[in-house]
């Protein structure tokens, strides 16, 4: 007698053929929706992305939360003969409470233990008579950077916020053997001898600049060129404003460093510098970038414009 096939392998059957049938009109892989419509790949954006970082089209507006003040534009003030200020939780007038010139900012160290509760975090805002941005940190241990450098530009208003705020505004390229002559550093710090700070701008190595957070100029701060950002110290991802004439800022992606993988047969290979290139930047005489909320950014120079 003949046996019969069971019944899971007549379903078996029915599902093969359904599949083979299916397949028999098969064009290639679906084109990406959103919200129901197709969606074209911005092809050009990747490509500039892939190469600087740099954000295009609509996207860069979700980047600029601010109307940037236009006095950005203007050339780099010098840096004045003038004592370091301390500056404290209240509103100045620049020119008028505080002297206008070029300054490096340091702001106090915080301890956030139970034991040793001292903590002088603050936020500085400075505006333009018009109301319009031009520079803005937080200055904080765990969050912020402490250090920074912008002009105090005659007629702008500097707000700080915060609480038993300290930053001291120094009217020189660099701090000088003890930055924190006017600020009381917290006493477990001081014991510890953590009194060493960082450098707004240095040359860490021939043509490798270590820049902290601030507004620079191309051509008195920095030499023109082409740059690789290799680092970024940050409490997170950030970004970097690029202006160039009057036009609307550039806008390229700061990324934290992350370790990078391959694996080959099976087996992970630490990345090498042949396997990657850093983002590159352009930067020309008379530009201003504006490393935003940074600790430290490493630029290296490789190639004179």
């Amino acid at each position: 007698m003949k046996k019969l096939k069971s019944p899971a392998f007549w379903f078996c059957l029915t599902g093969i053929l359904f599949i083979v049938s299916g397949c028999s009109e098969f064009t290639g892989i679906r084109q990406p929706l959103y919200d129901g419509q197709p969606v074209e790949p911005k092809t050009e954006a990747i490509e500039i992305y892939e190469t600087s970082r740099e954000i295009t089209g609509a996207e860069k507006e979700y980047y600029l939360r601010h109307t940037f003040s236009d006095t950005i534009h203007q050339p780099s003030l010098d840096y004045a003969d003038n004592e370091p200020v301390l500056l404290t939780t209240r509103e100045y007038v620049i020119g008028e409470d505080v002297p206008a010139g070029r300054v490096s900012l340091l702001g106090n160290e915080s301890v956030f233990t139970s034991d040793n509760y001292d903590i002088h975090p603050g936020n500085l805002v400075i505006y333009d008579e018009a109301g319009e941005l031009y520079f803005e940190n937080l200055f904080h241990s765990l969050y912020g950077p402490l250090v920074a450098q912008v002009d105090f530009i005659p007629g702008h208003t500097l707000e700080i916020t915060g609480m038993d705020t300290e930053i001291t505004a120094f009217y020189s390229a660099e701090f000088p053997e003890d930055p924190y002559v006017l600020m009381d550093l917290p006493e477990v710090i001081e014991n510890q001898g953590f009194t060493e700070v960082q450098q707004p701008l240095a040359e860490i190595e021939e043509d490798v600049f270590m820049l902290a957070a601030g507004i620079y100029e191309v051509g008195v701060h920095l030499e023109p060129g082409t740059y690789e950002m290799t680092d970024v110290y940050a409490p997170h991802n950030t970004e970097l404003f690029l202006f160039q004439g009057e036009d609307e800022p550039r806008v390229f992606e700061l990324l934290l460093e992350q370790e990078v993988i391959f694996v080959e047969d099976g087996e992970p290979v630490e990345a090498t510098e042949e396997d990657g290139e850093h983002p590159q930047i352009v930067l020309e005489d008379g530009d201003k970038i504006y490393p935003y909320y940074v600790h430290a950014l490493v630029l290296e120079k490789v190639a004179t414009n």
